[in-house]
């Protein structure tokens, strides 16, 4: 790099990078200046206040951040980040055809790793999610990336976190959109899974070096978990949080939104049940969403046989014609109710606390039901 660079020593590369970077300048206003000036993004830089204020919405306060002298420091210490996270920067002429679609294209987008091939599918849901979510996560993550498809997700804590677990353990891909700088692993317990990712997939940010998760920066990567995808899956979700935004943006972008039923007296599933009241799809396996999926991607294969889940099945109504009078009773309880304590199981019963500890015992062992951590039990 020059000493002290200038408008006129800016690469294309360099000038893309600057204007992503620019506060109070979002990818709306920066599209515009870029077709403002030809698609030349060089231009915006030496472009005249005057010249800049014909763009529609471009004002004060944003030709300021485009002028100011220091963008220039900005970039040699950008450069030095790129490089010493091993990061590349992909502008918006070389951004995968699905983000070029949306409404809000960002400029350009940081990786790390490399973006494996797709077709790509979202899964998320709370950060909170109850046993019955982490199973189901577990396993239409693990199908889905069985069958082929690129698991995309937020990695954020819980339903985001389990989905980029789920397919790197089944030798699948997976990328994680991040709501920061590359240099910020949020949640900081997720630096081990940051690192998985890097290695069998990508990690992909629209923020530069140094920018923390905020309020603003999350839905923003939401749309991009959901634009870059072909469809999105919320497995659980309260009436508010993130999976929903990121749903609402998949709809506006026009693409299929599944919502994994929960249980009706449980709030965790409010979210998911308001998707499907608003029409999104039902869904309940993985098998679902590849059937449904399947003409408009043909290259997405489900290696799962008619008679493999036939004897899945069978093999279920074996295990539960074997259980006990009392242990029948359990199950009987524990459908209708999303959990129940010890003590309520005996009373409602009316069995000796020995014969009922030795049933959920063995619903336990032979993986039935689960004990949670606040004592209570409910069905695996």
């Amino acid at each position: 790099f020059l000493l002290m660079m200038n408008s006129d020593s800016l690469s294309t590369e360099d000038a893309m990078l600057l204007l992503n970077s620019l506060r109070k300048v979002g990818p709306v206003s920066s599209n515009r200046l870029i077709d403002f000036f030809d698609g030349d993004p060089v231009k915006i830089f030496q472009a005249s206040e005057k010249k800049l204020l014909e763009v529609k919405g471009i004002g004060n306060t944003i030709i300021n951040s485009i002028r100011n002298k220091s963008n220039f420091d900005w970039i040699k210490k950008e450069r030095i980040n790129l490089k010493k996270y091993s990061t590349n920067f992909i502008s918006k002429a070389n951004l995968p055809p699905s983000l070029n679609e949306i409404f809000d294209t960002p400029v350009g987008l940081y990786v790390k790793g490399s973006i494996p091939p797709g077709p790509y599918i979202s899964i998320v849901g709370t950060r909170l999610p109850s046993h019955y979510a982490k199973k189901i996560c577990t396993k239409i993550s693990t199908e889905l990336a069985k069958a082929g498809f690129c698991i995309v997700s937020g990695m954020a804590r819980g339903i985001d976190s389990i989905a980029h677990e789920s397919a790197l353990d089944s030798n699948g891909k997976t990328i994680a959109f991040l709501g920061c700088g590359m240099d910020i692993i949020y949640p900081p317990e997720n630096l081990h899974l940051y690192n998985r990712i890097t290695e069998k997939g990508a990690v992909i940010t629209e923020f530069p070096f140094g920018r923390r998760a905020d309020r603003s920066t999350f839905p923003m990567r939401n749309r991009l978990v959901s634009g870059f995808s072909s469809a999105v899956v919320v497995v659980e979700s309260g009436s508010t949080g993130g999976s929903l935004i990121t749903a609402r943006f998949a709809a506006e972008q026009g693409r299929q939104v599944f919502a994994i039923p929960g249980r009706v007296d449980q709030s965790s599933s409010l979210g998911c049940h308001q998707l499907i009241r608003d029409g999104a799809t039902l869904a309940g396996s993985a098998r679902e969403i590849i059937e449904d999926l399947n003409p408009s991607l043909e290259q997405a294969q489900f290696h799962f046989s008619t008679q493999d889940q036939a004897d899945d099945i069978k093999n279920a109504n074996a295990s539960r014609d074997s259980f006990s009078e009392i242990e029948k009773k359990i199950i009987e309880v524990l459908e209708k109710e999303s959990a129940s304590s010890f003590e309520d199981l005996t009373h409602e019963l009316e069995q000796s606390s020995q014969e009922v500890s030795v049933s959920l015992s063995m619903l336990e062992l032979n993986g039935w039901l689960v004990k949670r951590r606040d004592g209570k039990y409910e069905l695996n």
